[in-house]
């Protein structure tokens, strides 16, 4: 018998998966098309509850599903990819425990390798601020936020109790501003732990380079979020960019020097770094440029979605990097790779998003669905339901709806497992 094609996934992310999922699907018992997807993490994360995740109302686990729960003719690699040859049509592939690598040959390659954090080239931003793209940064925020209070309350000096006691997030997208609103919420519901913090201020700051907050809705959602943000005494700045961060302050142009030991970025993204490397065309923000049917041009049996991609929009520009995007930019993609494989035609990227929801905080959201807009509780129950709906598990459904359930009855949970350690050589015993 011929060999079977070879058809490798890079990314286990929305885009990726969903186009493992397609190809599974359609190939059914046909095991002329070998599938192999690449991931760095044995687990899909489901980004839109990572808010919920850093303020403890939704437990870390729950929103990241396996992989493997999907799949099963599919094969699953956890690894990371540390090269990709396009001339000899090989992709290295490397485990993290052991170091050791496997060259992984091709005949068709799916690039959905996702995006990293964008610092733009501020000063000090990569070393000194919060990332808020995976669990592990979800984590380390919610963390942070714990120990900040834990050392005010010790702290004599009133100006290191103001810095310690300020959060800055950068960024007025999705993610800034629903990290901002959940975050409005935890902070309130910590100060009652700590009562030599009962007359501190807590100041939470939203720079946001643009002229107004999350620019994907119309101009009457952003005003309400806008004024929700601020009746919640969040401190809105727009026109405001982040000039330089260091580990004790942060510089806003304009705004000045603002103390603080916390900055969360969430002011853009950039392609995989992966991708950078790569001799493919790309678009101005580096991402690999694809023709309306998600080929790479110029580059037979290379196809490209999802963040690492700008993908034409018909209607003009290029699809945004979020989740239903990716997940219907995957099912073009699994289809032109199959019927390339198979001489038939191929079938154009053609997609208008469905809308758009943001959460807010405890009872209230914003949003748009087609041409209907929504805002306040009934945003926010509309949110809880199309995203317990889009989880994709049933188990996660249940287990996240339970927590939602735990977070309305229970008071917050503080303990900070995640917490720094003193030093061994700074480590003092009792008694000597």
């Amino acid at each position: 018998m011929a060999e079977p094609t070879r058809v490798v996934i890079l990314g286990g992310g929305f885009a990726g998966l969903e186009t493992a999922r397609q190809l599974e699907c359609s190939l059914a018992a046909d095991r002329q098309v070998a599938v192999t997807l690449i991931s760095r993490d044995n687990f899909l994360l489901f980004t839109p509850m990572l808010a919920e995740v850093a303020v403890g109302a939704v437990a870390p686990s729950h929103v990241a599903v396996p992989l493997r729960s999907f799949l099963r003719r599919v094969q699953v690699w956890q690894a990371e990819v540390g090269a990709i040859d396009l001339d000899a049509r090989v992709v290295t592939a490397r485990h993290a425990t052991t170091g050791h690598e496997h060259r992984v040959p091709y005949d068709q390659l799916v690039l959905a390798l996702g995006a990293v954090s964008s610092y733009h080239g501020v000063p000090g931003a990569a070393e000194h601020t919060l990332g808020f793209k995976t669990l592990a940064d979800a984590a380390q925020a919610r963390a942070r936020v714990v120990d900040c209070f834990e050392q005010a309350a010790l702290e004599s000096e009133a100006a290191v109790r103001r810095a310690l006691l300020t959060f800055v997030v950068a960024g007025g997208g999705y993610t800034g501003v629903e990290l901002a609103a959940a975050l409005a919420d935890f902070l309130r519901e910590l100060r009652r732990y700590y009562p030599p913090l009962a007359r501190e201020r807590l100041h939470l700051v939203l720079a946001h380079h643009g002229p107004r907050l999350l620019e994907e809705l119309p101009e009457a959602a952003a005003a309400y979020t806008l004024r929700l943000l601020q009746r919640e005494g969040i401190a809105v700045r727009l026109h405001t960019a982040v000039s330089r961060v260091a580990a004790d302050h942060v510089e806003l142009q304009p705004g000045g020097t603002l103390p603080t030991y916390t900055v969360f970025w969430a002011a853009g993204v950039a392609p995989n770094p992966l991708v950078e490397a790569l001799p493919l065309p790309k678009s101005p923000h580096g991402a690999v440029a694809v023709d309306r049917y998600l080929a790479v041009p110029g580059h037979a049996g290379v196809w490209a979605l999802g963040d690492c991609a700008a993908v034409p929009n018909p209607r003009g520009g290029t699809y945004g990097p979020t989740a239903q995007n990716a997940e219907r930019q995957a099912a073009v993609v699994a289809h032109n790779l199959l019927a390339t494989l198979r001489g038939a035609p191929l079938r154009p990227l053609d997609y208008q998003p469905l809308g758009m929801l943001a959460s807010l905080g405890r009872h209230r959201a914003v949003g748009r669905i087609g041409r209907w807009q929504f805002a306040g509780f009934s945003a926010w129950l509309l949110w809880r339901m199309v995203y317990l709906a889009k989880l994709p598990s049933a188990d996660r459904r249940l287990r996240v709806g339970l927590d939602w359930l735990a977070d309305l009855l229970l008071p917050p949970d503080i303990v900070n497992t995640a917490a720094p350690r003193p030093s061994a050589s700074r480590a003092t015993v009792p008694g000597t």
